[in-house]
């Protein structure tokens, strides 16, 4: 009996989780551990779970008691301060806008008096960083962003730094200190998927998205990709919309994805082209990739300058029997490393050490024989 005890008492718990913010990653991974409040200055109907006043002192005795191990902050574009945010609250939540602003503010203060440890999540589309999240880079285990340019000093562009930095700025111990916390994300899908993997390619290449006021790569591919079709390629170009279930089923019906660079590099549609079997066909990355798709492996990359993506489209679709097999193997990477559950694992391996289960790293070296920071968590049940 007083074995079984200790061994209860041994046992790892799951890690408490409170997020807070204006997106979701550990409340989609692991629910059931996480306690979520809405920041975000539009309410995008979530007034129900916005961090109000009676929600700010009620959590922040949690922390100050220490009844969580990890608080995530997602960190939003703009300062609560600032004008366009007020009047934006005001105008969007209405009757309830004295909770919005407490929400917007709350994400500030709950920063501090506490010593919980913290993480910042930047899934924002811009590649830099505001002046008004460099405190919380600070206090924070590790700041995980989306779009981490691949000379990551250049989040501090006109933040930081008056213009770029230059090599005095970069050479400030402060200036390093910030550097020193910054980690990539991938951004993943917060889209069930609708489609099944397994459905006859009828499409060349398929694209749907937005061009007209969006990125030039677009706007120049787009030229490329409607002069294949002439050359008789299948190119799936839709007018209009599409409902999320046919688009993700003319995602499963091709072989190759057009997923270009659009207000920011990594999107959505990266994973779900993958988690459908298809191939991703993306111009090359402009930031640090976190558990990347592989060229020629899981995807086709491209240069932007003209003639490179009809000529990758070209050279891919001259051996189909490989684009199946690297479809397969996008579908492995991405479930394996892009789920909610997956990237929310390796937020809490960097800054705790610790999976979600509550297992430490260093018991996971004793008996696996090795580090699990490249190790997949279960998956999600597969569509289809």
């Amino acid at each position: 009996m007083a074995e079984n005890s200790a061994e209860q008492a041994a046992a790892p718990r799951p890690l408490r989780i409170l997020e807070i913010g204006d997106d979701f990653l550990f409340k989609r991974g692991v629910p059931d551990q996480t306690d979520f409040f809405w920041t975000g200055y539009k309410s995008r109907g979530n007034i129900a779970i916005a961090f109000g006043a009676a929600e700010f002192f009620r959590t922040m005795r949690r922390l100050w008691r220490n009844e969580y191990d990890l608080l995530a902050l997602h960190v939003p574009l703009y300062p609560p301060w600032r004008a366009r945010v007020i009047f934006t609250v005001l105008r969007d939540w209405r009757l309830s806008a004295p909770r919005g602003l407490c929400a917007v503010f709350g994400w500030w203060l709950i920063q501090r008096f506490h010593r919980v440890p913290t993480v910042a999540i930047d899934l924002n589309d811009s590649f830099g960083i505001g002046r008004h999240a460099f405190r919380l880079i600070d206090a924070s285990r590790g700041y995980f962003k989306r779009e981490l340019p691949a000379d990551q000093w250049q989040v501090f562009f006109k933040s930081g730094h008056q213009n770029l930095p230059g090599v005095r700025w970069r050479k400030k111990r402060k200036s390093r200190r910030l550097l020193a916390k910054l980690r990539p994300l991938s951004y993943g899908s917060p889209n069930p998927l609708l489609a099944s993997a397994s459905e006859t390619k009828t499409a060349d290449v398929f694209f749907s998205g937005a061009v007209v006021g969006n990125s030039t790569v677009r706007r120049d591919g787009i030229e490329e990709l409607l002069a294949l079709r002439k050359e008789g390629y299948v190119i799936d170009i839709p007018e209009g919309r599409l409902d999320m279930a046919e688009f993700h089923r003319r995602l499963a019906q091709s072989w190759l994805v057009w997923s270009p660079a659009g207000l920011g590099w990594d999107c959505s549609r990266h994973y779900e082209i993958a988690w459908l079997g298809s191939v991703p066909l993306m111009n090359y990355p402009t930031i640090v990739r976190d558990q990347p798709f592989r060229d020629g492996e899981h995807c086709v990359l491209y240069g932007a300058e003209p003639g490179e993506l009809a000529r990758a489209v070209r050279a891919a679709l001259a051996d189909k029997p490989r684009l199946a097999r690297m479809g397969a193997a996008a579908a492995e990477h991405s479930w394996s490393h892009h789920t909610a559950k997956a990237r929310a694992e390796r937020v809490a391996l960097a800054a705790l050490g610790r999976r979600l289960d509550g297992r430490y790293e260093s018991d996971l070296r004793a008996t696996d024989g090795k580090s699990p920071a490249g190790s997949t968590c279960a998956s999600p049940a597969r569509p289809g």
